[in-house]
């Protein structure tokens, strides 16, 4: 946690301190405890900092830092502009400890990756790592601003919908060791083309220094590219036809089994997860942590240790249910691996099946890709909710209450996959599922 004091915050960020006050911690969001902590009043296109300056003092704040005229009796600082002070200070701190940072991105499975690394690098000595999904241009620097003296590992998840924008994240962490666990077509829209998007995921590669190392998944299509981007980095490959790599993989219900094979090491290993794709997230992690000197024993605790966070192809067993909630988000790819862990369950399987955003023009087609998809698959039936859903030719359902009373009715008992983009809130879906489990 960041100590400092006014003046020296001044300095880093470029500000102007009328007083001199010691603080201990940094805050943006009034709803936590703010005692003795500094408050920095960030501006987004939703909400601004600057309108709960009361708030700030309110909660114990000590001093603020503001790019607009406010009225308050603590110490300010005045900057040019909050968010990038905010990523000045986070860059600051990061550089006052020398803790070896990994830095993660992909279109899928950058949040099962970090997580299971976390958990090995944990067995070894103290690790901070991305909680949550903070894992953007604001997220980045809150985990940063964490960093304490004890801590050997700080593993930071990156997301981004922009070119530029993992550079940005990069720039503010310093990374000694980059992941890219895949990319796909997730965020189309915003990129403009896979091309673009491929070459923003290759920023986390690009942003290494020249004794950093990175992490490619050998069956990627786009690891020419990222090898390109390396430039004379080192390059691990992990996956098929390289010293990382899985064989014997056994999908069951609730869980994964697997041999992890390391050089010349075998161990057997039990995933308390569901879904094949998983498997290439702990080779990820498995690769990283081999080169970090990690023991296999501790390889595998630590992936036998990961949970899948909420609403990330998590099993539920609701009342007459088997709930596969992966609501927490969508795109094309991961539709599909979840389409293929729902296939794999016996009995009576129904998908439903929300929007999918940010696709941009390709939407309509790829809505109608992952639609044809499911039909070849021998899930049972499927449901959609969403304007854009429809392209997937479901039987199209106008709200959650009305869908979740018909799921109810017609299949009691069915396997049901609920995933969406995090616009269509089908964790509501998953919740009133739960509550019926509560309720009995």
């Amino acid at each position: 946690m960041l100590s400092s004091n006014t003046q020296t915050i001044a300095d880093i960020t470029g500000g102007i301190s009328a007083a001199d006050v010691e603080f201990e911690g940094v805050y943006t969001d009034t709803r936590e405890d703010g005692k003795g902590k500094l408050f920095i009043a960030l501006e987004g296109s939703s909400f601004d900092g600057h309108d709960f300056i009361q708030h700030a003092e309110d909660s114990g704040a000590k001093a603020i830092i503001a790019h607009k005229e406010i009225t308050t009796s603590l110490p300010t600082i005045t900057v040019v502009n909050t968010e990038k002070a905010y990523r000045a200070i986070a860059s600051w701190h990061r550089q006052s400890f020398s803790p070896i940072v990994i830095a993660i991105t992909g279109s899928n499975g950058k949040t099962s990756t970090k997580n299971m690394l976390a958990n090995i690098l944990s067995i070894e000595a103290p690790t901070l790592c991305t909680q949550g999904n903070l894992n953007n241009h604001l997220g980045v620097p809150k985990t940063l601003l964490n960093i304490k003296k004890e801590h050997k590992y700080c593993v930071i998840e990156m997301g981004a919908n922009h070119v530029n924008e993992i550079s940005l994240l990069c720039h503010i962490a310093k990374p000694g060791f980059s992941i890219i666990t895949n990319a796909n077509n997730a965020h189309l829209g915003e990129f403009g083309s896979i091309d673009n998007l491929v070459k923003a995921k290759g920023e986390i590669l690009g942003a290494l220094p020249t004794s950093g190392m990175a992490f490619i998944n050998a069956n990627s299509a786009h690891k020419s590219t990222w090898k390109k981007i390396a430039g004379n980095r080192k390059c691990v490959l992990f996956g098929e036809n390289t010293t990382v790599f899985a064989t014997d993989i056994v999908e069951q219900k609730d869980l994964l089994q697997f041999t992890l094979r390391c050089n010349n090491e075998a161990t057997a290993v039990t995933l308390n997860m569901i879904g094949k794709h998983q498997v290439e997230n702990a080779l990820a992690a498995t690769a990283c942590a081999v080169q970090l000197g990690i023991d296999i024993k501790h390889i595998k605790q630590g992936l036998e240790s990961t949970v899948p966070e909420k609403g990330r192809l998590n099993l539920l067993h609701c009342h007459g249910f088997t709930i596969l909630d992966d609501s927490y988000n969508a795109n094309p790819h991961s539709m599909k691996a979840a389409i293929d862990t729902l296939s794999a369950n016996a009995g009576e399987t129904i998908a439903v099946l929300g929007s999918m955003a940010e696709l941009g023009s390709e939407s309509s087609a790829l809505h109608q890709e992952i639609g044809d998809y499911l039909r070849a698959s021998p899930v049972t039936e499927m449901y959609t909710i969403g304007d854009d859903a429809k392209h997937y030719q479901g039987n199209q359902c106008d709200d959650i209450e009305s869908l979740y009373k018909h799921l109810c009715k017609h299949h009691q008992d069915a396997t049901i996959l609920i995933k969406g983009s995090r616009s269509m809130q089908l964790d509501k879906l998953v919740n009133l599922f739960a509550k019926t489990t509560n309720s009995t």
